[in-house]
């Protein structure tokens, strides 16, 4: 190669990249006594080859550096974007169905006879279990008739809203046990385990539904009542 062409090459290259640091291969001594010992018919080929090599990594390395710059806003707006977009979803939620109500986290409450009742949704009506799914609304919101309570009884009703009977097969709301009557069939749900002792006449009743305990009021009144008629018998009003 000519030393014109070397020497040109050189010229433009630090024209260019004035403020850069001239690499080894480059360097003006190098260069020099190149062409002082007059070995101008081979100014290596591998300088010319690490030359271009540093050109076009420096190039490819500038290249990226540019290209990652618009991938990264691209990708910053799009989180941008995504999160407004779902803010306004949020807000357009409310304003077409309003702020959801504040859920109650229980529905146990007691009623104005001191028993285990349901509260409704305005936070101060309490129900009694018996007011459960029986065909009228007595919360203002109507949940005491939902679908939500009323689709699969009792299993639907919150627990202490029902008395599941010994025969496991009937059941009965809980302000219904020890009222005298045989709502579960078997007399569980008025057995000596739940309720007080028999305030009237205690005996083997005759009727099913009195579960060997009946009134005092029923004492003496020409109908028989127990087995052993000691309803009529024996029991004193």
């Amino acid at each position: 190669m000519k030393v014109g062409s070397l020497a040109k090459t050189w010229v433009e290259y630090t024209n260019r990249h004035s403020s850069t640091a001239l690499p080894w291969f480059l360097d003006k001594n190098t260069l020099f006594n190149f062409f002082l010992d007059g070995d101008v018919t081979s100014v290596s080929s591998d300088v010319y080859s690490q030359f271009g090599s540093q050109m076009s990594l420096e190039h490819v390395k500038y290249g990226d550096s540019r290209n990652h710059f618009p991938r990264r806003c691209l990708l910053i707006t799009c989180v941008i974007l995504l999160i407004l977009g779902a803010m306004a979803a949020a807000l357009a939620c409310v304003i077409i169905f309003g702020i959801p109500p504040n859920q109650l986290t229980t529905r146990l409450c007691k009623t104005t006879s001191n028993t285990t009742g349901f509260l409704c949704d305005d936070h101060k009506t309490c129900i009694m279990s018996t007011q459960m799914c029986n065909g009228k609304v007595d919360c203002s919101n109507g949940e005491d008739e939902s679908n939500l309570y009323c689709g699969d009884l009792p299993h639907n009703l919150p627990r202490y809203l029902f008395f599941m009977c010994d025969n496991q097969k009937s059941w009965t709301y809980m302000d219904k046990i020890c009222d005298g009557k045989n709502h579960c069939g078997d007399c569980s749900d008025e057995s000596e385990l739940l309720c007080p002792a028999c305030t009237g006449w205690k005996c083997v009743t005759v009727f099913f539904n009195d579960c060997d305990c009946i009134p005092k009021s029923r004492c003496r009144d020409n109908i028989q009542d127990c087995t052993d008629m000691s309803d009529e018998n024996n029991c004193t009003k």
